[in-house]
């Protein structure tokens, strides 16, 4: 019993118990269970798949928190975002076409190769946000801040050239 103990032990990476302390008072009846009982669940929130690859098409995510999710590669066509922390969020080659992210606080999120065909940006929180050429094809960036996005100079330029891209979102951009 004690080698089988001892094995154990040393194989979870726990400090081995000497005998007087294993086999001790209240210890003797609980130290067997203690160590074959697997420890609780220690998941950090934004690890995992979370919603990876996942059809959450035309559901209503407003005003949640999905700080740090993983939406790589999920299909969240008209999907509703808007008003939700999603700072952190990955949403690498999501299909986001017509989806709602007004006032939304995207902060260092990855939006890159998402499709943004039609995605309503108004008023969204894009600080330090990584975007790839799509963000050419989004609906809406009336009043969206991109303060330090990560955005190529040709699509930075691109977006310049919006008629929606006015005031405090044009000077996010550096727009000339």
């Amino acid at each position: 019993m004690l080698k089988l103990l001892a094995c154990l032990s040393a194989a979870s990476a726990l400090k081995p118990l000497d005998r007087r302390t294993l086999f001790s008072g209240a210890a003797a009846a609980l130290a067997p269970a203690r160590l074959l009982a697997p420890a609780p669940a220690s998941a950090v929130s934004g690890g995992g798949k979370d919603y990876a690859e996942a059809t959450i098409k035309g559901q209503d995510f407003s005003g949640k928190t999905f700080n740090n999710k993983d939406f790589s590669g999920c299909d969240a066509v008209d999907t509703n975002f808007a008003k939700s922390k999603l700072r952190g969020a990955r949403f690498f080659k999501a299909d986001l076409a017509r989806a709602d992210f007004s006032g939304a606080d995207l902060s260092a999120a990855s939006l890159e190769g998402a499709n943004l065909e039609g995605t309503k940006l108004t008023g969204a929180l894009a600080e330090g946000t990584a975007f790839s050429q799509t963000i050419l094809d989004a609906g809406d960036l009336t009043g969206a801040d991109f303060t330090d996005a990560v955005i190529q100079p040709y699509v930075q330029k691109g977006l310049c050239g919006r008629k929606d891209v006015t005031g405090a979102t044009r000077d996010s951009l550096f727009c000339p």
